[in-house]
Order: C-alpha cells, then structure tokens, then sequence
C-alpha cells in the first residue's frame, strides 16, 4: 500500500486501485478531516512529480485558509475514491479543468464549469481538449 494511502477505508486496502498509477490529489483538510463535501476541483501540471495535478477545496475554504499549504494533505486515489467516486470517473479530465461542485439536499446532483461558464456533464468535461 501506498504511503499516501494511510487514510483510506479504515486501514483496508482496495485492491483494484493502485494509487501508484493515479498520483496524489492536493486536497483540503476541511474534506478529510472536517468531512465537508468537495465544493471545488481544479486540475493543473504540478511541479511535484508524484502529484496528479488535482487539487479539491471544501465549501468553507476561503482565500487566506487555501494560502496556507497546512491546511492541506496529499492523498492517494484509494483515500480520495473512498471520499468521492466521482473524482475516479473525473480523473483523466484535461488540464486546466475548473470546476464548481452542485448539491441538491446534501447530494452531489453534477458540475459547473468555472472555465466556459456553464453546466457540465462528466462526457463533456472528459472529451475537452
């Protein structure tokens, strides 16, 4: 098991998954340990090697808490799958994806892209360019 897999499933590995080939997410610590849904993700070329390029804030993340790189924790895809399925259907999406989460009733219901203005299906964000 991966190191950054240590958060995932109560310590049970998923065996389907091997965080090696997905890389890490940069991923608020308001998602992981303060269990509030993912409001937004974005997805840019990291600078670190081992990162994957997505990075995910909560609903309270505001400027100066995403200012402080300790509010925030990499963590594999087993740790971010158990928290969102959605970031696995989503994870190949292009460079410079940018994109609102949308509830209805606490449930995640799709996306709005902050980059081309509008709402989005997975199919739409997954066939840019």
């Amino acid at each position: 098991m991966s190191l950054f897999d240590e958060l995932s499933n109560n310590g049970a590995e998923d065996t389907t998954i091997n965080s090696d080939d997905f890389g890490g997410f940069m991923v608020s610590k308001n998602i992981v340990e303060n269990k509030l849904p993912i409001k937004y993700s974005f997805r840019e070329e990291s600078s670190i090697k081992q990162c994957n390029g997505w990075t995910l804030y909560s609903e309270n993340d505001d400027e100066d808490y995403v200012a402080d790189p300790n509010n925030f924790v990499i963590l594999g895809a087993v740790s971010m799958f158990n928290i969102s399925q959605v970031m696995r259907e989503i994870f190949s999406a292009p460079y410079g994806t940018d994109l609102c989460w949308l509830y209805e009733s606490g449930v995640h219901t799709g996306f709005y892209d902050l980059a081309n203005d509008c709402e989005t299906t997975i199919e739409e964000i997954l066939n840019r360019k």
